[in-house]
């Protein structure tokens, strides 16, 4: 072995080392502060996205009881992903995708990528199915509903539709919200069976619902009821087929 080779392989070696070292100490919330914040600095400036990027999003995936310390260290750390500009959003949409702490993920994909982008991106990572007894999954469905509603999905919502069925309330609810702000026809006659229920597990998605025809003034498709039915206090259902506040 030549000592050229010799050097290198040693300097690997070292790297390898430094980068299980600082690894540990951002995965652990009980590590000595500077010293994960020394590690957060280290793999901002190590320069290669494959392992800087996965690494620093392991900082997300806790947080410590100080605030402002924790809010402190999760912006340093957004700031390095950051800086990798296009070359992060692999990594960040697969962690996405596997993590369930997915806020400040978010906010990095945001500022990354285009709105499409974002909304492709949000709804890849939803659970569609199998997901009604595990609350991991049915708090990520709600959390990332609830950022689509912001959005024009590059479907209309309409792989959304499953989760019309959920069994938790409020993914229902944050799902006809999301529906209801695409405006897609056909998810739209999905969403009419809601005019008339008035059950008690779905008191907030039927009163959206209602509020929402009678706001855009959509035709119903499926609802045939007499002139002047009440679907909900003061409002009305009319022969055009649309609701009506009296």
């Amino acid at each position: 072995m030549g000592l050229f080779t010799f050097f290198k392989q040693l300097k690997q070696k070292q790297k390898e080392r430094a980068i299980s070292k600082n690894t540990k100490l951002i995965q652990n919330p009980k590590a000595i502060r500077e010293e994960r914040v020394s590690a957060i600095e280290y793999f901002k400036n190590l320069g290669d996205p494959k392992i800087a990027v996965p690494t620093l999003l392991k900082r997300f995936e806790y947080s410590l009881d100080h605030g402002i310390n924790d809010t402190r260290e999760k912006e340093s750390t957004m700031e390095g992903i950051l800086s990798f500009g296009d070359k992060a959003l692999p990594f960040v949409k697969e962690h996405l995708i596997q993590s369930t702490r997915i806020a400040w993920p978010i906010k990095i994909f945001q500022k990354l990528a285009s709105e499409d982008r974002v909304a492709s991106a949000l709804e890849s990572c939803l659970f569609l199915r199998d997901f009604d007894f595990d609350r991991d999954k049915i708090d990520k469905n709600y959390d990332i509903l609830c950022y689509l509603r912001d959005y024009t999905l590059p479907d209309k919502g309409r792989s959304l539709a499953p989760l019309i069925e959920a069994l938790d309330e409020r993914v229902r609810f944050a799902t006809v919200e999301v529906l209801l702000t695409q405006g897609e026809p056909e998810l739209l006659e999905k969403l009419e069976r809601f005019l008339t229920d008035t059950s008690a597990e779905n008191t907030r998605v039927h009163q959206v619902v209602v509020d929402a025809f009678v706001d855009k003034g959509w035709v119903t498709k499926t609802l045939s009821l007499a002139d002047g039915t009440q679907l909900a206090p003061g409002v009305f259902f009319t022969k055009e087929r649309r609701l009506r506040r009296a």
